[in-house]
């Protein structure tokens, strides 16, 4: 293979190996940055897409994207194969019944400035998913506020009755930031509060060299941020705890805003 398609095989390796979540985790997803810190691709992207906002893939005409039409297809119909190796993991997917769509008093939509940018958006999105009174705030109205900020995943060979479902998924997974409705009830009797800051925020290297190779990702909007910042643990009759955090969060454009919206969330830690 050619050095310049290097990472293909590293996002089809992840893909076999870890499964559908691979793809939906951010696996295969993020930014190059130029030297004012906006993504390579933003000259490219929409101002904006009507509502609903729904992307569709559509394979680019070649000619400015650094490769053939051929190659671009090439590499999609690689990934999409890799995809369908995973039947199981769509169908848990597809399966999920999700909560509507609904921001709330306790968890506030982002504003629609805020989502013009992904650094901005991601950084209001994860601190407002970190930022807790567990006692006041319900963790249904969290994952409903979740779903509205969510994007669709687009990849080539993404069922469409998944699409809009990695972000729950991820979200209401042990592996999640989100406390489990037991642990959340806890939390809630103990008087626990979270509360994130010094969100920061670098590329996934796998894009970087998608992009470089000159592949062109379905959605002009999607990326892909390791993201890292502190998360301030407070509860009655203790000293506040600081513990740093991370995870790697997926970005597209919104399904029911207009601008950014969260794709996928994974590889958290704390502590």
């Amino acid at each position: 293979m050619h050095n310049n398609r290097k990472w293909l095989a590293a996002v089809v390796a992840a893909i076999a190996v870890a499964g559908v979540v691979a793809v939906a985790s951010g696996a295969f997803s993020g930014h190059a940055r130029d030297a004012a810190g906006r993504p390579a691709s933003t000259a490219n992207r929409p101002a904006h897409r009507s509502h609903p906002l729904r992307p569709v893939y559509n394979p680019p005409s070649g000619g400015n994207s650094g490769i053939s039409l051929a190659q671009q297809q090439a590499d999609n119909a690689k990934i999409a194969q890799a995809a369908a190796g995973n039947s199981a993991a769509w169908a848990a997917i597809e399966a999920m019944a999700l909560p509507a769509p609904t921001p709330s008093a306790q968890f506030p939509a982002i504003p629609r400035a805020t989502r013009q940018n992904p650094d901005a958006y991601a950084t209001a999105f994860v601190t407002e998913l970190l930022t807790i009174d567990f006692a006041k705030q319900a963790r249904p109205s969290l994952l409903s506020w979740a779903v509205s900020e969510t994007s669709p995943e687009t990849m080539p060979g993404t069922p469409a009755s998944a699409a809009a479902k990695f972000l729950y998924a991820d979200l209401a997974s042990s592996g999640s930031p989100v406390p489990s409705a037991k642990a959340w009830t806890a939390n809630a009797a103990s008087g626990v509060t979270w509360s994130a800051s010094g969100v920061s925020m670098t590329t996934c290297p796998i894009w970087t060299q998608a992009l470089a190779a000159g592949w062109q990702p379905p959605d002009l909007r999607m990326d892909c941020l390791d993201v890292t910042g502190n998360l301030t643990v407070t509860q009655p009759g203790r000293p506040p705890a600081i513990k740093p955090f991370s995870l790697q969060l997926g970005l597209g454009t919104a399904e029911y805003h207009n601008g950014y919206g969260a794709m996928s969330l994974n590889s958290w830690t704390v502590g």
